[in-house]
């Protein structure tokens, strides 16, 4: 059944693909209007549809450009409260503002008084003029890739060649990706970046600290990237849990949690900070529930990125 549905939607690949590649070529042409705000606009995205770690690596730039002296305002799609309620957590004295007129939004930050603007997935949205585009390509993916309906990616994997810079993100230590590397080598002017999402501590649901599941447990997840959650998992408690995946950006209700709460028997229930945020009204039906979090580790050319950085904002008379 899945290669038949694969075949029906290839017609609608196809055309997916040629309207994109109509579109970034009016682009690059000059023939659709690029609009550009009196700030420097930093893009932190990726070609798939979710799963490659935007949000923690953009809450981590807000951060480290924080540390710098900046003012910055971070910019996300107007959909997904969660991403937003994490980012104001991240970051909570951070203009932080959802918005899907990206170039609205950065427009309007840099009125407030935001000395840079970063992009929470931004690569696609080529309306708004960008100082700089990192592109996040995780480990896993193939080297040949399926667009949209027939695949999860929005752009081949050789759009990555305008981009400025561009990391590779694992979450698990030692992962290999050789083959991805030797892809990247022909489309890029200079090595990757790697970023590894990585386990950092526990918590409930009320954000109160705890310890690391000390049995099986059932994880839930509505996240771009399933798999890689539970590889996470897997190197966080050394078990293999059962995992129980809904859509990205799904919003649970009362089934749900009935489903869970029965599939769960005596095990442990974990899940993500992204999905702990919508599940913090069910705090009171559900099991004490573990909260995974992550860290971001740059493990290759963070010297590298934050040169380019800074090179931007200096350009711009903003170094401090």
């Amino acid at each position: 059944m899945g290669g038949l549905l694969r075949l029906l939607t290839l017609p609608m690949e196809i055309g997916f693909r040629g309207a994109s590649s109509l579109r970034n070529r009016l682009y690059d042409g000059g023939v659709l209007p690029v609009q550009r705000i009196p700030v420097p606009v930093i893009s932190v995205g990726n070609l798939s549809v979710g799963g490659s770690g935007k949000t923690p690596l953009s809450a981590w730039l807000v951060r480290g450009l924080r540390a710098r002296g900046e003012t910055p305002a971070l910019i996300v799609h107007g959909y997904g409260k969660d991403e937003l309620i994490l980012h104001r957590r991240w970051n909570p004295d951070c203009m932080v503002m959802a918005e899907q007129d990206r170039s609205f939004g950065a427009w309007k930050a840099a009125r407030r008084g935001a000395t840079v603007v970063v992009l929470d997935d931004g690569f696609q949205h080529r309306r708004l003029a960008r100082d700089l585009d990192l592109v996040l390509i995780p480990s896993h993916t193939p080297t040949r890739t399926r667009l949209l309906p027939r695949g999860p990616f929005r752009e081949p994997l050789s759009a990555v060649s305008r981009a400025d810079l561009v990391a590779i993100t694992q979450k698990e230590s030692g992962q290999p990706v050789l083959r991805l590397e030797e892809r990247l080598a022909t489309l890029l002017n200079e090595p990757p970046l790697r970023i590894a999402f990585l386990p950092d501590c526990w918590t409930e649901l009320t954000g109160r600290p705890a310890a690391a599941p000390d049995r099986d447990f059932l994880a839930i997840c509505g996240i771009g990237d399933p798999d890689a959650f539970a590889r996470t998992l897997r190197e966080a408690t050394g078990r293999d849990g059962e995992m129980l995946a809904f859509p990205d950006h799904h919003e649970y209700a009362g089934g749900d949690i009935t489903e869970i709460s029965r599939r769960l028997r005596d095990r442990a229930l974990v899940t993500t900070e992204k999905d702990a945020v919508k599940l913090e009204e069910f705090a009171d039906e559900l099991p004490a529930t573990l909260v995974l979090h992550l860290r971001v580790e740059v493990l290759e050319g963070e010297e590298r990125f934050w040169s380019k950085v800074e090179g931007i904002l200096a350009s711009q008379g903003r170094s401090r």
